[in-house]
């Protein structure tokens, strides 16, 4: 953990996995982060594989350096002890559907009236200006509606999900990126700001910020889409014994290329008279490339060659092949280490790596509920008044937080960013 954020209190009213990736983050470099969860606790944390109830391994990958803390917010003493942590963070974020957050009393008017420094950030599923505002998003849904779904199956000729939840990360990323501008401005001028997140506007950008292509000119210059990145013979190569990833891009590494593997005509005819000429027949020279060059030889011939070349390459890996790669083994990426409540774990870790800045261990990801008297105390609640809490179900204790159901431990398949209201 990197101390760049030290003394920054950040507030998390997260579920499942945009929020909580983005405020990991926050956590790793430094910011106390802490996390408010129903007494029955974070959905996510029943999605997947577990030791023990109450904490997947996927959970604890995007909720480390974080505390938690178990409210009941659907009582009014539970929001009115939120509201009160609320006066005092620096930064609150939450992925619920506005409208859910609004009847909770905890929209931004109503957090800014307490705090008026509070950086308020909401990773939502669409803008609050269209049509689609009140829409349920997660996931799959967003994968569809920004194209990339589509093109992603374009060449298979039927739409498919990428195998990972991309539209969360993605939008989680620039989430992280919000919320570091939001606490720079705070910092700077003493004020607070409301920053909007949407899941849905974030995945549009991405995909139009490369595949506007010809149509981003008024009258357009061409189509949509890239090329070369949409060329059905883009891909992981057949070789004689596996496959292979090429990086011949510019148009010296074609000429190279071509002309070391004996296909000097290609490399005098129409197709490469020039650079300009050559990018227009990206997918003829791709083609060539994987149906009739790359299959003759092995990975490794290949890999030799290219490197002779000085042309980017990589055999193609699965992902159980990454806990023994020779990089990652060596960068440490992955840790060994002990669960408090789960025992012997791998983890990995942050991927930054810093100098001049002062690091501390990783904090393992909490408990339901672990930190909440500490956290409430902290928030100068005295000792009867959260016992008076506690008593009255609103801080949920470790002891007596939710245990998932037998229906909840076999789920396999989770919900996204915006179709589960915490109301």
């Amino acid at each position: 953990m990197f101390n760049m954020l030290d003394g920054v209190r950040v507030v998390e009213l997260g579920h499942i996995l945009l929020a909580p990736y983005a405020a990991q983050f926050l956590g790793d470099f430094g910011a106390d982060v802490i996390k408010v969860e129903a007494p029955d606790g974070d959905y996510y944390r029943r999605l997947g594989v577990s030791r023990k109830p109450g904490m997947t391994s996927q959970w604890m990958a995007v909720n480390r350096n974080k505390r938690s803390i178990a409210l009941d917010l659907k009582s009014s003493e539970g929001r009115a002890v939120l509201l009160e942590m609320l006066s005092k963070a620096d930064l609150v974020v939450h992925n619920m559907r506005v409208p859910a957050i609004e009847r909770l009393g905890l929209g931004y008017d109503a957090v800014r009236e307490v705090n008026p420094r509070i950086v308020y950030c909401a990773a939502i599923g669409f803008g609050q200006g269209g049509p689609y505002a009140d829409l349920p998003a997660f996931d799959d849904l967003i994968q569809a509606r920004s194209g990339l779904a589509e093109a992603n199956g374009r060449n298979a000729g039927a739409p498919a999900f990428v195998p990972m939840v991309a539209a969360d990360k993605i939008t989680g990323l620039a989430l992280g990126q919000a919320m570091l501008a939001g606490l720079y401005r705070q910092r700077a001028t003493g004020e607070g700001c409301y920053i909007e997140t949407p899941m849905f506007e974030t995945m549009a950008s991405v995909m139009l910020s490369q595949h506007f292509g010809g149509a981003a000119y008024r009258p357009p210059e061409g189509d949509f889409g890239y090329a070369r990145v949409m060329s059905p013979f883009r891909k992981p190569a057949p070789t004689s014994d596996g496959f292979i990833a090429h990086g011949i891009y510019k148009f010296d590494q074609w000429q190279r290329f071509l002309r070391a593997v004996g296909f000097d005509e290609v490399v005098d005819g129409p197709m490469m008279t020039d650079a300009i000429t050559a990018q227009r027949h990206f997918p003829e020279l791709y083609e060539i490339t994987v149906t009739q060059i790359l299959p003759q030889r092995t990975t490794a011939e290949w890999q030799t060659l290219f490197d002779s070349l000085d042309i980017p390459n990589a055999p193609v890996m699965a992902m159980e092949d990454l806990p023994d790669d020779p990089h990652i083994s060596a960068v440490g990426l992955i840790e060994d280490y002990d669960h408090p409540q789960q025992g012997p774990m791998r983890r990995v870790r942050s991927p930054y790596t810093m100098r001049g800045v002062e690091t501390g261990p990783d904090k393992a990801a909490p408990a339901l509920g672990a930190q909440g008297a500490q956290i409430l105390e902290e928030f100068g609640f005295g000792t009867d008044k959260v016992a008076q809490l506690i008593k009255a179900g609103v801080l949920a204790q470790p002891d007596n937080a939710g245990t998932p159901s037998a229906e909840d431990q076999q789920a396999e398949t989770g919900r996204g960013s915006g179709d589960r209201d915490r109301s």
